[in-house]
Parts: C-alpha cells; structure tokens; sequence
C-alpha cells in the first residue's frame, strides 16, 4: 500500500512539473487604464518594425510596431508613451506588442 502511495505521489509530481507554461504574462502598469499608456520610456534603438523602448519599471522592452507605423517615425532618444494589449513575453529584452505609440518629446 505504500508503494502505492508513494508511486501516486511521483506520478503527481512529475505531471505537475511536467506541464508547460506559456512565455507570456502580464506584467502589471502595462495594460492601459482609464486610456493612460502602461510604458513610458526612451527610445533607445529603432528598427524598421519594433523599437527597444528603456521603462522604469520594465527596464528594456522591445516592442513590434503597430500596423501603419514605421520605424523611421522615431529617433533614438526619444521619449514615448505606449499602449500595449499587455502581454509581455519573458525574455531579455522583454518583448510586447504596441497598440498605439506617441512621441512626448
């Protein structure tokens, strides 16, 4: 009966730790609230479809652009506010998908 028991244990144990995961996750401040953008950063490296945006709580976060914007619409150095869906994927940089990206300065 105890081994039983224990088998069942392993068993349990090993599905558990077996399952996967998804790489995203939302990272709170991200999502919009009340139409406030959840990053607010500087631009430091443009590409012809994302930007490596630096935010205070993020750190580096590369975002893909929005659909009808371009690279060339932004300089490094800038500084932006971004709506994004929320989704971060964990990696580093962390990356995220921009709704709406505007220039502050």
């Amino acid at each position: 009966m105890k081994k039983l028991l224990i088998f069942t244990f392993i068993l349990y144990f090993s599905v558990l730790t077996g399952c996967h995961v998804n790489g995203d996750k939302e990272i709170k401040g991200t999502v919009t609230v009340n139409g406030e953008p959840g990053i607010k950063g500087t631009v430091n490296e443009v590409q012809s479809s994302s930007i490596l945006v630096e935010d205070e709580k993020i750190g580096l976060i590369c975002l893909s652009l929005p659909d009808g914007t371009d690279g060339h619409d932004f300089e490094k150095g800038q500084t932006v506010a971004v709506w994004t869906d929320g989704k971060i994927r964990e990696s580093y940089p962390a990356q995220g998908t921009a709704l709406k990206i505007e220039v502050i300065n």
